[in-house]
């Protein structure tokens, strides 16, 4: 099957910086907005102004109109400076949409005074500096501030094109994982096995997995996903989308733990599958996603007591495993 035609969203970025306050020992600063209301990344510190680049726009225009549309300055062109280039993908490629590059631009002059000129996007202004930047920002915007910070500019740099996916289940012999707030069986060798596999990574799950299992797991990283806007866990980080959560999660291996759901959006862009065949098969309605044996080839079984452990890996992907 061949795949569509690679394309990219282009976004044009302003971090607007200036140089310590006078007489404090503050280091340069940039301006930096809280995101609210736009479903993406909201409670994120970003850029004070972004957005897409329009059609027959240039990235300079692009940043020139953002800047007056979301912080009520007026810049430049000439005085925008070209900072980074961020190439950022996300594995779920079957949505052009998160396929970006991001243009950045920094000044440190502008007409008018930054104000938060579109709420309902926007909670808060805030000078931070660059040295000193808060937890909560944008990963792929903390790279271009990163290098901001250190004078490397202009740059390239990617995020999201390292990522892996493993999807960690038990399957009964139905194919049942549970019934949308539980497992349906009890097994602690399985536990056992599951910590083993994900020590010390970053999982992803569902609202209804984080409630079946009840807390965080010590020694992981946790992603929740939820459309809950307001919803908090000790120990959980909250996205309200998946590819939002493959965004917080960063390069490297991401373990998707769960419920079925999140596994049918997942098994697409997996590259490996860790699953524990239990040799049951209960009534419930969640079942994990159809293993195409066109697609995945089981490269390890191993058995236990009433079930075993099978691992697969993306055809393709085996000879490298394996080699």
């Amino acid at each position: 099957m061949s795949r569509p035609r690679y394309q990219v969203v282009p976004a044009a970025y302003v971090a607007l910086t200036r140089p310590g306050r006078a007489g404090h020992e503050t280091g340069r600063e940039v301006l930096l907005q809280r995101r609210q209301g736009t479903r993406f990344m909201d409670g994120w510190w970003a850029c004070a102004a972004a957005g897409h680049v329009e059609w027959g726009e240039t990235a300079l225009r692009a940043a020139v109109r953002e800047a007056r549309e979301e912080i009520g300055v007026e810049v430049q062109e000439a005085d925008l400076v070209p900072l980074a280039t961020v190439h950022r993908a996300c594995v779920l490629h079957d949505d052009p949409v998160e396929e970006r590059m991001d243009l950045f631009f920094t000044t440190e002059r502008w007409r008018g005074e930054p104000r938060v000129a579109e709420p309902e996007k926007s909670a808060e202004l805030r000078w931070w500096r660059l040295a000193d930047l808060p937890e909560r920002v944008v990963p792929h915007e903390r790279k271009a501030l990163t290098a901001l910070a250190q004078d490397r500019y202009p740059t390239f740099l990617t995020h999201g094109f390292q990522q892996r996916l493993t999807l960690v289940a038990a399957v009964g012999r139905n194919g049942a994982i549970g019934d949308g707030s539980g497992m349906p069986w009890h097994l602690p060798q399985d536990l056992a096995h599951f910590k083993r596999t994900t020590m010390g990574g970053t999982m992803v799950m569902g609202r209804g997995t984080w409630d079946s299992i009840g807390r965080a797991l010590p020694g992981r990283r946790t992603i929740v996903v939820t459309r809950d806007r307001d919803w908090r866990a000790p120990g959980a980080e909250v996205a309200h989308s998946v590819p939002e959560a493959l965004l917080m999660a960063g390069e490297g291996e991401v373990f998707i733990a769960g419920g079925g759901q999140l596994y049918a959006q997942t098994i697409a862009a997996a590259d490996r599958l860790v699953i524990t065949e239990v040799d049951q098969s209960p009534a419930v309605p969640v079942r994990f996603p159809e293993i195409d044996p066109d697609r995945w080839q089981e490269v390890s079984r191993i058995p236990g007591e009433g079930l075993q452990w099978v691992e697969w890996r993306r055809d393709g992907s085996v000879a490298s495993v394996s080699g």
